[in-house]
Order: structure tokens, then C-alpha cells, then sequence
């Protein structure tokens, strides 16, 4: 059991020097790459008036957003559409729906 132990040990402190090696663009370029792969089809529209005025299609991505203490969704929604690139809306003017295929 202690060899099991230490060479779990081994492998968390070569896992934390490698990453640590590592620069924070190559640790972002991953997460990226990670979230495109976990990614959903998504369509973003953004609402005035209760009507939709213009929507945006996400393709294998993800829209992201600052948080609050508790966690919630604050500001602005984040993300990168088909259409236009990057884009940014206003959370309580925002409405995401998964696209089904």
C-alpha cells in the first residue's frame, strides 16, 4: 500500500512541475481546446422590447460570463458566433437555446 501511496505522490508533483513549466498561454490554449470539445450548438439572442432583435448561432463552443459570489451570472454574456466573431450582450437582455440536431 505505501508503494501505491508514494508513487501516487510521484505522480501528482510531476503532473504540478509540468504544468507549473507550462506558460499561462499553453494552460488557456488547452482549456480552450477543452471546451470546444464539451461545446453545444447554441443560438444567442438578444431581446429588446420582448422581441427578438438579432440572434447569433455558436457552433461546439460555449457562452461564458462573469460570476457573482453565489455563482450567478452577472454583466455580460460572452462568445463567438458563426456570423460575426466575437461577441458581447447584456445577461438580462440575453436568451440561450440549445440547438438539436
Amino acid at each position: 500500500m505505501k508503494i501505491n501511496r508514494l508513487l501516487l505522490l510521484i505522480s501528482g508533483l510531476a503532473v504540478c512541475l509540468l504544468l507549473s513549466a507550462c506558460s499561462e498561454e499553453s494552460r488557456n490554449k488547452w482549456s480552450r481546446q477543452a471546451d470546444n470539445l464539451l461545446g453545444k450548438d447554441l443560438k444567442v439572442s438578444y431581446i429588446d422590447g420582448g422581441t427578438v432583435v438579432k440572434s447569433w448561432t455558436v457552433k461546439d463552443g460555449k457562452v461564458t460570463s462573469g460570476k457573482d459570489e453565489k455563482g450567478n451570472a452577472t454583466g455580460y454574456y460572452y462568445f463567438w458566433s458563426v456570423e460575426s466573431g466575437y461577441v458581447q450582450l447584456p445577461i438580462e437582455r440575453t436568451v440561450i437555446e440549445e440547438i438539436k440536431k
